[in-house]
């Protein structure tokens, strides 16, 4: 058996230390800690779409739909995309999705989607087991009926994710540049559909999908010379979030179902997703939505002369009367007695049907009209849109 050497027994112990030395952790006091990163700001996770479904909120407050209140089942994704490496392609919390887009149109909601609080502290209440007054050890009571119901209920997946619709590229070398550019288009699909929870009927379905985009720009300079080589090389990719993307059609297919089943004529919201950024409104401003086309600015009226030199009795100045039929402010008399005792017009909309046009100021639609007509009754609108009182100038 041959032995070490003292030289080799040296070179043994020298690396049995260098290999100690390498696997111990190092120390670090507190002002020699790295600070990390911060990073971008925390802003508010919305979409194009969000303005939309925020404009619906002081339209369905004035319906029937304030009363109703709605629920969040299950919004599984349905596509079966994975992989080994990084798991589910898609997001895994769309059900999550659906109420942040209920949320943001104002309708009362009701939780359904983890109860499992709820129902652990049921099970405490119900063996008299937890209190709401730590002092009094009071125990919870329970109470028939404490516990609101949901008149509607969203369900539904995500369907389909598919990849590599479309794609193409270009790709040129000029002597010692190179250009290059690709793209490709895939998609993604969601199904939503509204179950009334009383009756499990089917009120309302969205099917709708979406295209992500996905671009690429390269560009290269290679040069060999005589005594050295350079070479330059330059990318930039781009992709929409394939996640925010089932978040755009969630938004869209939350406000579709709003709008049609509590018949909101909701163009001006539905405007508002077409919008660039830079044109939309401010955050902290109120959105104004109509269910009609918006109103035409108002114009100034001229101003109403009521001390008039031309006297009517021993008053002194012009008597004047409000005409019932438009709100104007007119001289006595400027009416025939005939108008006056004319009955108000009978609305020709059967009962129970949302009114969209009026016919006691404006007259019957699809009449001729010359230019003053129309500003009258722009005038005459716009009366009925800011209030009914004149306006003394």
């Amino acid at each position: 058996m041959l032995r070490p050497l003292p030289v080799q027994r040296c070179l043994l112990a020298l690396f049995a230390v260098s290999a100690t030395a390498c696997t111990t952790v190092p120390s670090f006091s507190n002002s020699q800690y790295v600070n990390p990163l911060d990073g971008a700001n925390v802003v508010e996770n919305s979409t194009r779409y969000s303005k939309s479904l925020e404009c619906l909120k002081p339209l369905l407050a004035s319906r029937a739909a304030s009363s109703k209140r709605y629920a969040v089942g299950r919004v599984n994704d349905f596509s079966g995309k994975e992989d080994l490496t990084n798991g589910k392609r898609l997001t895994q919390g769309a059900a999550l999705m659906v109420i942040s887009a209920l949320s943001k149109t104002g309708v009362p909601m009701v939780e359904r989607f983890d109860t499992s609080i709820a129902d652990m502290e049921l099970k405490y209440a119900d063996n008299k087991l937890i209190t709401d007054n730590p002092d009094t050890k009071e125990h919870r009571r329970i109470f028939s009926g404490s516990l609101p119901g949901s008149d509607y209920h969203i369900v539904g997946g995500i369907t389909e994710v598919n990849y590599n619709i479309k794609s193409g590229s270009i790709d040129s070398s000029i002597r010692f540049l190179g250009l290059g550019a690709r793209y490709f288009v895939m998609d993604v699909a969601v199904d939503l559909r509204l179950v009334n929870t009383k009756t499990l009927e089917i009120v309302n379905t969205q099917s709708l999908q979406k295209q992500i985009i996905g671009t690429e720009l390269s560009g290269g300079y290679f040069r060999l010379f005589s005594d050295g080589l350079v070479d330059i090389n330059a990318a930039e990719r781009t992709q929409e979030p394939i996640q925010k993307g089932v978040r755009m059609v969630i938004e869209q297919a939350v406000f579709n179902m709003l709008t049609q089943v509590n018949n909101v004529s909701a163009s001006q919201c539905a405007r508002l997703s077409s919008l660039n950024p830079a044109d939309l409104p401010p955050a902290n401003s109120a959105v104004k939505a109509t269910t009609s086309a918006a109103p035409a600015p108002r114009q100034a009226a001229a101003p109403l002369n009521l001390d008039n030199t031309t006297s009517v009795g021993n008053t002194g100045r012009e008597s004047v009367m409000i005409d019932p039929q438009t709100g104007e402010v007119v001289p006595l008399g400027a009416i025939p007695s005939t108008q006056l005792a004319r009955p108000a017009p009978v609305s020709s909309e059967p009962a129970g049907q949302e009114v969209k046009q009026l016919n006691g100021l404006f007259g019957p639609p699809g009449l001729p009209s010359d230019a003053a007509n129309a500003n009258n009754n722009r005038a005459m609108q716009e009366k009925l849109l800011y209030g009914s009182r004149p306006e003394l100038r």
